[in-house]
């Protein structure tokens, strides 16, 4: 298939989930958002920044690797590494020295909704849901204001007793501190010269500096626990945040808490609507047991999909056991595409998931099991609505609604996508995963799974990249459950 055709099918997938969306009766998205202060670096930046410290000193750290940001020299060490290998990163720190360096020696450009669950109400509450209900637990009076205001748009509080739903801008806890968050952006070709050092950055990308602040807790009040079924009609849920749980706390509490905790509120979830599908969105992890809880005890058995990108399918590989495929991922060779569709079918094996949505430069992978929902066609489809509103995304920088969206149909198609897929052609038809045809259309059936691939629109100089993999999960996880609706309704 040209990219003609796929053009095409791009805009004929876009207005058949649009005309589907209506079906959803509401989506509930939890649990993490933040304030994202926002630096695009230049090289003048980069030069003044790199200036502040002594460049040894830097090398030294760079070496290391550091896994948290305790002091500057490590956030200028992974700021290299990121631009060196151009890879998007996140770091945590936990104390507020950081954030207060950052704005006396460098300072940010502007400021917007940050946080995987933020981002996501916001865009579905862009798209026109009936009802898209968000719970922060620490929803601040100013973080409440970077929600979109609108009537579809609300989120749990405790009233008398009762749990009631109401607009962020009338839900939020006094008193509370916000959650910043420092995202440094950087554009392809930067020179960078440094201690005998010299490179160019290989792609647009960024480093996020996680805040992490002692008085965050990934948890759920107990009164909006017990009365969980205030939030529904909801057709899905999509949660996100866990990485922010720590191995352990001061007050003698452990990581084993608050997955247990996460573990419940998704069981409670589906024990109120036993039709209900769950996505979690992954990212970045640093701590390999935080992870490993995270996918072997939240996610498997407990979620029906999860979304996650190139770097995070290694991570994720990685910690499960499978480190030789892992480490074929990440290398990104000629090869890599199979090894990311491998990866990505081990996934969903080991974590009894019924599918994992892979986003890569180009082109998506989405795998699923066998007793999946939905025609491959409709899988497609909603894939393909989700790279239109990535290319909108990346392009302006937000979504206002469907009819802006829309313009996002302009964006071409990666012929460096389409490459990607026509090299992976061969494994596959000689696999006889599917016939030459097939996979034309970008379908594949494996013994114990079946799987989409899609090339996609790429923005050649994004005016952002934070948010863009949450934008294509939502999206398609939005569309797949429109669709599932529809069909329902016998439409």
């Amino acid at each position: 298939m040209d990219i003609q055709e796929w053009e095409q099918l791009h805009r004929d997938a876009f207005y058949d989930v649009k005309r589907a969306l209506p079906y959803l009766e509401g989506m509930f998205v939890a649990y993490n958002s933040n304030i994202d202060a926002i630096k695009h670096l230049t090289e003048e930046d980069l030069s003044r920044f790199i200036g502040y410290f002594n460049e040894a000193e830097i090398q030294a750290r760079v070496e290391t690797y550091p896994r948290e940001v305790k002091e500057p020299l490590d956030f200028i060490s992974r700021l290299l590494i990121s631009m060196r290998e151009g890879k998007a990163a996140e770091i945590p720190t936990y104390t507020s020295d950081t954030h207060i360096w950052l704005k006396e020696h460098l300072g940010f450009d502007y400021a917007r909704m940050g946080g995987q669950a933020g981002i996501i109400s916001n865009l579905l509450t862009q798209l026109g849901l009936k009802k898209v209900v968000a719970y922060i637990p620490w929803l601040s009076e100013e973080q409440a204001e970077y929600f979109v205001d609108s009537e579809n748009l609300l989120h749990p509080k405790v009233e008398d007793g009762k749990v009631v739903l109401k607009p962020p801008r009338q839900a939020f806890k006094p008193g509370l501190e916000s959650k910043v968050n420092w995202i440094f952006e950087y554009s392809k070709d930067l020179e960078i010269t440094y201690g005998g050092n010299k490179f160019k950055v290989p792609r647009d990308n960024r480093l996020i500096i996680s805040s992490r602040p002692k008085w965050i807790r990934l948890d759920m009040d107990r009164e909006i626990y017990e009365h969980l079924d205030a939030l529904f009609p909801i057709d899905g849920a999509m949660l996100s945040g866990y990485q922010m749980i720590k191995e352990r706390y001061e007050d003698g509490t452990t990581y084993k808490d608050y997955v247990s905790h996460s573990v419940n509120a998704i069981e409670k979830l589906k024990a109120l609507n036993p039709e209900l599908r769950i996505h979690v969105e992954l990212t970045s992890i640093q701590n390999r047991v935080i992870r490993k809880a995270i996918l072997t005890e939240i996610v498997a058995k407990n979620v029906h999909s999860l979304g996650l990108d190139t770097v995070e399918v290694a991570n994720a590989l990685n910690v499960l056991g499978h480190e030789e495929l892992s480490y074929s991922v990440i290398r990104k060779e000629e090869t890599g595409i199979t090894s990311l569709y491998q990866g990505a079918v081990q996934l969903l094996k080991d974590l009894s998931l019924e599918r994992v949505h892979v986003h890569c430069l180009g082109y998506y992978i989405c795998i699923l099991s066998k007793d999946h929902p939905l025609t491959l066609k409709e899988h497609r489809d909603a894939l393909l609505f989700s790279s239109t509103l990535a290319s909108i995304k990346a392009l302006k920088g937000k979504i206002e609604n469907l009819e802006d969206a829309a313009a996002g149909l302009k964006v071409p198609i990666s012929s460096k996508g389409i490459e990607d897929l026509e090299n992976f052609k061969v494994y596959c038809v000689g696999k006889k995963l599917c016939t030459s045809e097939e996979f034309e259309h970008g379908y594949l059936y494996g013994p114990d799974h079946d799987a989409v691939l899609i090339p996609t629109k790429v923005v050649e100089k994004p005016t952002v990249t934070v948010g863009i993999g949450d934008t294509i999960s939502a999206g398609a996880f939005a569309a797949m459950l429109a669709k599932m609706k529809q069909t329902q309704a016998g439409e």
